[in-house]
């Protein structure tokens, strides 16, 4: 399918339905501003993720869950380690957050390595499109996801209450399950949560071919089991909340790209959260200060021995001041980021090293009149790279860098239920150590890494128009963006061999001038009332191009135009649904990339209610790839191997008591 045919349906689509969901864009934390609907307005391309709509996205990794939005793909690194891949742009471009703050992992390092989230306890994502390096840091110039849960309460809730979720599936012969119990007692809020996961080797679609062993008809070294526990304790007072929480998390999985390597990851996390809102006449309304301290480390295990360590221990911390004075309202604060990174063994290709980073930021909307408002906002970023010297990478070295973020804003509102959102922001990312120290061979990746030191910062004007329509039966959001980066840092194959024994393939990373520009769209509405219950059309679709601008040829991995359709139907205790994406083929590839084939994926579910006075028991279904297709992801390094996963039947119960 040719784009021009894409935007076609798109078009129909919209004329389908101007609206989509009242609870997409509403209360968005990521923004900390659910008291004021205007800031959230000057978001262009933001997605909230709750309730029943998390639940049908449920699965193993970030990445899988959030890959048939719109705007956003997955490195479908295997069902454990994927992460997203939003408009084109991965890595430590994307920023993925635990409750405001940085996960402090090491999952932008290597695709292999996973996000220690356990997606069991999550209670809301939000997804945020587009660059907020403003707020959250040079990494959020690709788009920020926001993972929230209820461990530190900022509301008081009395007694007990508690939910609990189990769920199987027949892809992997998988076992999953959670609990959650909270109980509030003289204005203290006491939580615990728990998860567990089991799950073999993945099943694959039944006619797959090429780089799997196809007698077993499995995904090699795709199982994964994970034990989650954490704690948490806040007090409710008047004025504010504060609350501390802890997590530890553990996972064992294989890696897809070897067989024989098994990974061992822990990590141990501390979260203090705490809001005042003082009295009326000061500066700011809401002060907010949340910090997290974490315990990262990462085994490589061969053959029962350990191959390689990696270790982040660090802290992220974010003080916050929320202003309203008349026409203007906004936020002001200080964030700062300190960890140190390590990696020792027989394929540790990092050096050990210190990093620091602060920032001062603000963000601010005017009101002009009843139609028009402006935002406009500036982010100073002072970084350290501190490499430590080591017989293997050589002397010590360090970096420092200043970036500088902007941005500027419109909005015009039509009427009470549409509007019309542009904005303009350049940003600044500083090279992280990877890319500036890497040297030797990623085995994950398959290739020699080799970094630069003499990098410099990479630089992006970014610009989207954004239309949003809302009433009683739905919302609409299309967007149209673009970015262009100068000194954009690439990881290049030299055409040599590295000096390594395994012989690979040695990659460079170097600077070039990259343009990425798409569009696309989310759609909601309801179509009429049927039997007593209630029909809705849902849509979604999205194209990226991305070219290196120096030479005029296509960026690798870049996601083909998709589109998707679906029906939902509610009645009394029902809900059900079906939803069918098409992916087209990608033949926009760069020098030396295989093309992908099209394909067709369709995915039912259900969902049945038991309400019994306060309690909500939730028994539901699903089929993901209803029809076993063979599907392979443009984005993956791994697609010649590791097709997307064959049909899988699940099945749960989910209870609120």
């Amino acid at each position: 399918m040719k784009p021009l045919i894409l935007l076609s349906l798109i078009l129909i689509s919209l004329n389908l339905s101007a609206h989509m969901e009242s609870e997409r864009l509403d209360d968005i934390q990521v923004m900390d501003h659910n008291e004021s609907q205007n800031l959230v307005d000057f978001v262009p391309s933001v997605t909230q993720i709750k309730g029943r709509e998390l639940q049908k996205r449920r699965q193993t990794s970030i990445g899988e869950m959030l890959q048939n939005e719109a705007g956003v793909s997955s490195t479908s690194f295997g069902p454990s380690a994927s992460r997203p891949v939003i408009r084109g742009l991965e890595g430590d471009r994307i920023r993925i957050l635990q409750n405001g703050l940085g996960t402090l992992d090491a999952s932008t390092q290597s695709l292999d390595h996973a996000v220690p989230v356990d997606t069991m306890t999550i209670d809301q994502i939000e997804l945020v499109r587009g660059p907020m390096s403003l707020l959250y840091g040079s990494s959020a110039v690709g788009g920020v996801v926001n993972l929230l849960t209820n461990r530190i309460h900022a509301v008081y809730e009395e007694g007990f209450f508690s939910q609990a979720l189990i769920q199987g599936e027949t892809v992997n012969n998988g076992l999953s399950s959670a609990l959650h119990l909270n109980y509030g007692k003289s204005k203290w809020m006491l939580h615990a949560d728990g998860s567990t996961r089991n799950l073999s080797d993945q099943r694959l679609p039944s006619h797959s071919r090429g780089g799997v062993n196809q007698v077993k008809g499995k995904l090699p070294n795709s199982f994964n089991k994970q034990d989650n526990v954490a704690v948490g304790a806040s007090r409710i007072m008047d004025q504010g909340h504060f609350g501390l929480s802890l997590n530890h998390f553990n996972t064992n999985y294989g890696s897809v790209a070897e067989e024989e390597i098994k990974i061992d990851m822990t990590q141990n996390r501390a979260e203090f959260h705490s809001e005042w809102r003082p009295e009326e006449g000061r500066l700011f309304r809401k002060l907010k200060f949340k910090s997290a301290q974490s315990d990262y480390k990462h085994l490589e295990i061969e053959n029962g021995e350990t191959g390689t360590t990696f270790k982040n221990q660090g802290n992220e911390s974010r003080l916050e001041g929320m202003n309203k004075n008349d026409d203007l309202e906004g936020v002001t604060g200080i964030q700062t980021q300190i960890f140190k990174f390590s990696a020792k063994g027989d394929e540790a290709f990092l050096p050990t090293s210190d990093n620091a980073r602060m920032a001062l930021f603000t963000y601010q909307q005017l009101g002009l009149n009843e139609k028009n408002s402006l935002s406009f906002g500036s982010r100073v970023e002072n970084a350290d790279v501190n490499k430590r010297q080591d017989a293997i990478f050589g002397p010590g070295d360090s970096r420092n860098f200043v970036s500088i973020n902007g941005s500027v804003g419109h909005l015009f509102k039509f009427n009470t239920q549409s509007s019309l959102a542009t904005s303009l922001s350049y940003t600044e990312r500083a090279p992280n150590f990877q890319e500036l120290y890497a040297l030797g061979d990623h085995l994950a990746s398959g290739s020699y890494e080799e970094g630069e030191s003499t990098l410099v910062k990479e630089k992006a004007y970014a610009f989207e128009v954004s239309f949003k329509a809302n009433n009683q039966i739905g919302k609409t959001v299309v967007s149209a963006y673009t970015q262009v980066f100068k000194d954009f840092i690439v990881l290049n194959p030299t055409g040599n061999v590295g000096t390594s024994p395994n012989g690979l393939i040695e990659y460079e990373y170097d600077q070039a001038d990259a343009l990425f520009y798409g569009a696309d769209l989310e759609n909601r509405r309801e179509l009429s009332e049927l039997n007593k219950g209630v029909l809705t059309f849902i849509s979604t679709a999205d194209v990226v191009r991305a070219k290196d601008t120096d030479t005029g040829k296509n960026l690798p991995r870049i996601s083909p135009p998709r589109i998707s359709m679906g029906l939902e139907y509610a009645k009394d205790k029902w809900n059900t649904d079906i939803e069918v994406q098409h992916v087209t083929h990608q033949t926009k590839t760069s020098p030396n990339e295989r093309w992908t084939d099209s394909y067709t994926l369709t995915n039912v579910g259900y969902m049945y209610n038991i309400i019994k006075e306060e309690s909500n028991i939730s028994l539901f279904g699903r089929v993901r790839n209803l029809f076993d297709v063979e599907a392979r992801s443009h984005v993956s390094i791994l697609k010649e191997i590791a097709p997307m996963p064959g049909r899988n039947l699940i099945i749960g119960i989910q209870a609120h008591l």
